[in-house]
């Protein structure tokens, strides 16, 4: 037993020894937020802003009961006494609203839903001391349809105030501050990476440079000078060997460096795919550092929309105030059509540039043309199914870059033959080919140790191949 124990210290000694440490330098920055209406030569005099809204719907009401300090009518404050009281919960849906702004010509220039209707409720009666029941139902006769006008006129100013709040953001440019991180391994034993920490450090120099002041040339010209070394570094990525120089954990730490930085530099499309590639690489993990990442694609998402409306707009950052008018309800169905329009013709163009932008990324290699497919889930893990229309003709030799995938499927898809790289997939536990035209399957294969279902339904594979195939996956079930 206590030799046992002491190899299980020993070997966690030689994981601690052999695995990278990954270290940051911290800096205090800000990046510029572009406004998410198109300001490009706007005049902020000739410019309007309304909001239209539906109505509250008034639902059922429930029935309670509670305690309230009470008093008669003119009695003093120590002759009240703890009553029981009754009340209402009176339920009720809450208004959609859709800010609408149009330049002097009368033409929509922008168009946000900015409330959704919901269900909520509200107290009649609770602060009262309504202690016989029949006293609630008979007050709430009387005052039930100027309740209602009052609850309605809340929501209506809530409808106002949030509709002002949003015109206020979304019109303007402004520095948003935060802390970034940039990672480097740490020189060890079997790696020196002197060099990386020197770019670590020069990067969170510029990020400092560029705080207040995003055009700041030196600070820009240092960003891509790290992005340049970070990418030379990443050509010599090892993921399937966990004491490479650039194995997984580190490839992952650099492209998350080549993210931020693409974000800084507006190149928000770059910043995308580097983030995404950096998730693979940690796949299967979930930490903070993961988590920031994540937040970080999310923001490249929606920022890229508006740099792409107002790249070409001058950053103004003086505050213009633009105050919202309340069109009220009569003019909603008109305010929803403008919506509709408007937001049909900017879900076209957002297509179109994420296309363009993905098609570019594949043809320059850095995006896996099937990288987009793969989902996660907890229970499934890293699944890729491809259900096109149009039939792959051939196992795809990219996915075998996809190294984290536990699962594939590619029923149906007239594939003949699997390409030797399909044992570079050593996180694969589910492979199903059923229905397709393969006779043979590489001996790579026996790389696949996590192997446990191989579907080969439906093909014309002689026994001769069975039989190798049960000898090179001894632990894989194969279905035929």
């Amino acid at each position: 037993m206590k030799k046992r124990v002491l190899g299980m210290m020993l070997g966690l000694a030689c994981l601690t020894a052999t695995a990278q440490r990954i270290s940051e330098f911290e800096a205090e920055t800000s990046y510029l937020t572009y406004p998410r209406i198109p300001v490009k030569d706007i005049n902020w005099e000739q410019i309007t802003a309304e909001v239209a809204h539906t109505d509250i719907k008034m639902g059922e009401k429930t029935l309670h009961k509670g305690a309230n300090l009470c008093k008669a009518k003119g009695a003093s404050l120590k002759d009240a006494k703890v009553l029981e009281n009754f009340y209402y919960e009176v339920k009720h849906k809450t208004p959609s609203a859709i800010l609408r702004v149009k330049d002097n010509a009368g033409n929509v220039i922008f168009s946000h839903k900015t409330s959704e209707a919901g269900n909520t409720s509200t107290m009649f009666g609770k602060s009262e001391c309504y202690f016989i029941e029949a006293i609630l139902v008979d007050v709430w006769k009387k005052q039930s349809e100027e309740y209602k006008n009052i609850v309605a006129e809340e929501e209506f100013e809530d409808v106002q105030t949030s509709a002002q709040a949003f015109i206020d953001d979304a019109a303007m440019f402004r520095y948003v501050p935060e802390t970034v991180e940039v990672f480097y391994p740490k020189t060890s034993k079997e790696h020196n990476y002197d060099e990386l920490e020197a770019v670590a450090k020069e990067t969170s120099q510029a990020y400092q440079l560029l705080k207040g002041n995003y055009e700041n040339a030196e600070a820009k010209a240092m960003l891509e000078k790290a992005i340049a070394a970070w990418s030379k570094e990443l050509e010599n990525t090892n993921l399937n060997d966990r004491k490479s120089r650039i194995n997984k954990k580190v490839a992952g730490t650099l492209r998350a460096n080549m993210a931020l930085a693409y974000a800084y530099l507006h190149q928000y499309d770059d910043a995308i795919v580097h983030i995404n590639k950096a998730l693979n690489s940690y796949s299967g993990t979930s930490n903070n550092r993961t988590l920031q990442w994540e937040v970080l694609r999310d923001r490249c998402n929606e920022q890229n929309s508006y740099y792409v409306m107002n790249k070409d707009a001058e950053v103004d950052l003086a505050e213009h105030k633009i105050v919202v008018v309340n069109k009220g309800m009569e003019a909603y169905e008109t305010f929803k059509s403008d919506y509709s329009t408007y937001a049909s013709k900017q879900a076209k163009e957002e297509y179109a540039a994420a296309k363009d932008a993905h098609d570019k990324a594949v043809a320059s290699g850095e995006l896996n043309p099937y990288e987009g497919m793969v989902t996660h889930t907890a229970t499934q893990g890293y699944m890729l199914m491809y259900m096109s229309f149009q039939k792959l003709g051939k196992f795809p030799v990219e996915v075998c870059d996809l190294t984290q995938l536990n699962q594939i499927y590619f029923k149906n898809q007239n594939i003949e033959s699997i390409p030797v790289e399909i044992g570079q997939l050593t996180q694969l536990k589910r492979l199903d080919l059923s229905k397709n035209k393969i006779v043979s399957i590489p001996e790579e294969i026996k790389n696949c140790k996590e192997l446990k279902t191989l579907v080969l339904k439906g093909n014309p594979l002689p026994q001769s191949e069975v039989d190798k195939l049960s000898k090179l996956l001894p632990n894989c079930k194969i279905k035929l």
